[in-house]
């Protein structure tokens, strides 16, 4: 089967895009190899998108899912591998089968960067954790650490610190550096521990995180759980043979979301878009779609 559209990620971005093209009449597959919704289903309570005063995460994730059924989209889950431009079909390989557009937009997200200390990966899931609204609950009455020098680093820690026992945070800088916003936020830290001109060289335990080791102290820092908060990266290894990226790796694109490639499109945060927010996410998966739709009328 040849889709008119294929898009390659489910979150706002690639959900909106989908929305679009499938109330234009098109025949539209979105594949996405985690949870429909995106990184926003991870997010705590959200009050900087239009038309809701206060939304938590998971539930505004559950909305463009619920929206994307309602149309009839047709959803899969998958990991892509690869991809190849053959001209007129462009075809995305997967894991579980390959897949075949007209057009594809990609709306791959990004994904927390890691620290790349000892321990780290052996940890995962045991005690080491990238996603405080997935995994804050299990660390309750506990003693974490969050290791970051921005704006995630302070929610990550405000969010904590009615469940957890005592939070502190790790920042590599002599100081945190926030946003205007944030800063107001940050008043509220009195009771965490801040270790400043810090980084993380290994993280130690048994079955479970029980220490880090602190370039900046001589003892090991006791903890329960670790929440990294140092930043994202655009998940787009798979594709650096087909398209044009940047240095750190973000699908490069024009302000209508062109990529290097006639017929390819992409929106969110794997573009060089300037703003990595959920509502410019949406807005760009808009801008895509009605530009994969002229392209489609124009071929």
């Amino acid at each position: 089967m040849i889709y008119d559209i294929i898009v390659v990620g489910g979150g706002p971005a690639g959900l909106t895009a989908a929305i679009y093209a499938k109330r234009a009449n098109k025949n539209v597959l979105v594949i996405e190899r985690a949870l429909f919704g995106g990184q926003v289903a991870t997010i705590g309570e959200i009050e900087n998108y239009p038309g809701f005063l206060n939304i938590h995460g998971f539930e505004l994730a559950d909305i463009f899912y619920n929206q994307a059924k309602s149309l009839n989209i047709e959803l899969k889950n998958d990991n892509m591998i690869s991809f190849e431009d053959k001209g007129e079909i462009k075809s995305v390989i997967c894991k579980k089968g390959e897949y075949y557009a007209r057009t594809v937009i990609f709306a791959l997200g990004s994904m927390s960067r890691e620290l790349n200390v000892d321990g780290e990966k052996e940890f995962l899931g045991k005690g080491v954790s990238y996603c405080a609204t997935c995994d804050g609950a299990f660390f309750k009455d506990k003693n974490v650490a969050v290791v970051g020098s921005g704006d995630s680093a302070v929610a990550t820690a405000l969010y904590l610190l009615p469940i957890c026992k005592n939070v502190s945070i790790i920042c590599k800088y002599p100081y945190l550096k926030l946003k205007a916003y944030t800063t107001e936020i940050f008043k509220r830290l009195k009771d965490v521990k801040f270790y400043y001109s810090s980084q993380v060289e290994k993280i130690l335990g048994n079955e479970f995180v029980e220490e880090l080791i602190l370039d900046s102290q001589n003892e090991p820092v006791k903890v329960d759980g670790i929440f990294v908060t140092i930043g994202r990266k655009p998940d787009t290894e798979m594709l650096k043979n087909t398209l044009q990226l940047d240095n750190l790796g973000y699908i490069v694109t024009d302000s209508l979301m062109h990529t290097n490639l006639k017929g390819v499109f992409a929106c969110g945060d794997v573009s060089t878009s300037p703003v990595k927010q959920i509502v410019t996410a949406a807005a760009n998966g808009a801008i895509a779609s009605t530009e994969a739709l002229k392209f489609l009328a124009e071929n």
